[in-house]
């Protein structure tokens, strides 16, 4: 690392958005492309006021860009740490670069009374002198990440320790952090399900009509916290990075139920506290099975218990509805036939459900 740094101007045309940025979804990174890294910062609303902000009051020099030569042999740089800043000052100067919100860059960049055309940087020789820099700002720093990028960062330095065991690595990355090597571990883990679900190198979807923006990684991650979750996709437990018997089909079926959104907006597992029952379902063959076929998880999980409890709960259920039909029938004014079939339906199953049970007593007197 550099024994010193020096703030230094550099032009807004030197500098270059960082291809590795641990914000940045995997096919935004591996294409690399300027236009492609600025509709996805204009997709976030607060750049355009992070735009107004320093159009209106300048850029303030105690937030140095942190950069890194390129190795291209040009007198380039790449933005390691400030590529949110980096975008709006060139949105300001460029506002034709603008690939979508063209009318609000616009807008703002003609009445911006400041657009640097320079901007403060400190110089670094590699990538790898700034990454404990970064680990403490965006981790356990005043401008915290979230739990997806702190995975990204981690992987990004994991990448830079070539001795020692993996648990003796994962000691050295939570010490970067100020964390446990278990969480380390976890966070991995997460970030390896999380790029088969979300982040596909050809840019097809893994689950059909489901948006990457949809996918929330701190529900995945506690979601492969619940043992029979874990072990339903093929995993060891949640610390199992290298996900060497991953069950694709049934990873396929867990980002279905717990991220993809049905025409009300809802998923089939609802919110995430009912995790701890789809946790009970996936390992219970008769609850899962009826799960896959369209039932309800909150009905669903009712197959998970013994079936004294089940034939219970599903009585008195039905007795419930059956009462409160009963106490509406009478403001009901366009009555069917098809009403009082299936009423009859009902009576005959609670017929055949009441002679299974007297025999069951008549033959219990007799033993």
């Amino acid at each position: 690392m550099n024994k010193k740094q020096y703030i230094e101007y550099i032009s807004i045309d030197k500098l270059r958005f960082d291809p590795q940025n641990p914000r940045l979804p995997l096919p935004v990174t591996l294409k690399n492309d300027e236009q492609v890294v600025l509709q996805w910062m204009l997709e976030d609303a607060t750049i355009i006021d992070l735009m107004l902000s320093i159009g209106q009051k300048g850029y303030f020099p105690g937030e140095p860009l942190l950069v890194v030569p390129e190795n291209d042999g040009s007198d380039n740089y790449s933005v390691i740490e400030g590529n949110r800043r980096l975008s709006a000052v060139k949105l300001l100067s460029y506002p034709e670069l603008a690939p979508v919100r063209k009318k609000s860059v616009t807008q703002v960049s003609e009445e911006a009374q400041n657009k640097p055309t320079e901007l403060p940087v400190l110089i670094f020789d590699k990538r790898e002198d700034i990454l404990d820099y970064l680990g403490y700002r965006h981790i356990t720093g005043i401008k915290a990440w979230g739990s997806l990028e702190k995975a990204r960062y981690l992987k990004q330095l994991s990448g830079n320790l070539t001795e020692g065991s993996q648990q003796e690595q994962y000691k050295v990355l939570a010490k970067a952090i100020g964390s446990r090597a278990d969480y380390v571990a976890r966070i991995l883990t997460g970030l390896a399900v999380y790029e088969k679900i979300a982040e596909d190198e050809e840019g097809k979807a893994y689950v059909k009509g489901l948006p990457k923006e949809d996918i929330q990684f701190s529900v995945l991650t506690t979601a492969l916290g619940y043992s029979n979750i874990s072990n339903f996709l093929g995993m060891d437990n949640d610390k199992d990075v290298e996900l060497k018997n991953l069950n694709e089909p049934h990873l396929h079926e867990l980002a279905t139920w717990m991220f993809k959104k049905n025409s009300e907006g809802q998923t089939r597992l609802g919110e995430s506290r009912k995790l701890k029952d789809l946790n009970s379902v996936v390992a219970t063959p008769q609850a899962l099975d009826s799960f896959r076929s369209g039932t309800p998880l909150t009905e669903a999980v009712i197959l998970t218990q013994v079936p004294r409890e089940i034939f219970i709960q599903s009585v008195q259920s039905a007795k419930g509805r059956l009462e409160t039909a009963r106490n509406i029938v009478y403001l009901v004014d366009d009555v069917l036939k098809s009403d009082a079939d299936l009423l009859l339906e009902i009576q005959k199953l609670a017929r055949f459900i009441k002679i299974s049970i007297d025999d069951k007593l008549i033959e219990e007197e007799l033993s």
